[in-house]
């Protein structure tokens, strides 16, 4: 005897659950890769006399500076940073803006590469 009616579970109830679950995980990745890649595109390159900053993966940017010194260098680990090598490094730098990197990897090298190039800030400008 066939029964008059047969009622079963649908497919998309459980589907929604791991959409929801899933949709809070996916999401929170995506973002986490896009900072990673933003994080990786960022330097500063240091010259004799120039600095130069690139960031950006799909918008790409560039500042350049006069590197004529550096007044101070300052940095910031944390615990985690001391065990995985990387810290906020500030830079003190005569002119309109300081250089301040954060999570900067090897920071004690930074430093070491900077500290030769201190100045007092008693040098001498003439305007021509």
């Amino acid at each position: 005897m066939a029964p008059n009616y047969v009622a079963k579970k649908s497919a998309l109830t459980a589907l929604n659950f791991w959409l929801i679950i899933f949709s809070w995980l996916i999401i929170p990745l995506i973002i986490q890769i896009a900072r990673i890649l933003t994080v990786k595109s960022y330097s500063v390159e240091f010259y004799d006399d120039k600095m130069i900053i690139k960031c950006g993966v799909l918008n790409k940017g560039e500042r350049q500076s006069v590197f004529a010194g550096v007044f101070s260098v300052g940095i910031y680990q944390s615990f985690w940073g001391r065990i995985f090598g990387f810290g906020d490094v500030k830079v003190d730098c005569p002119g309109k803006w300081d250089i301040d990197t954060d999570g900067i990897k090897d920071p004690q090298g930074l430093k070491a590469y900077l500290e030769p190039r201190i100045t007092t800030g008693n040098s001498t400008v003439v305007l021509g």
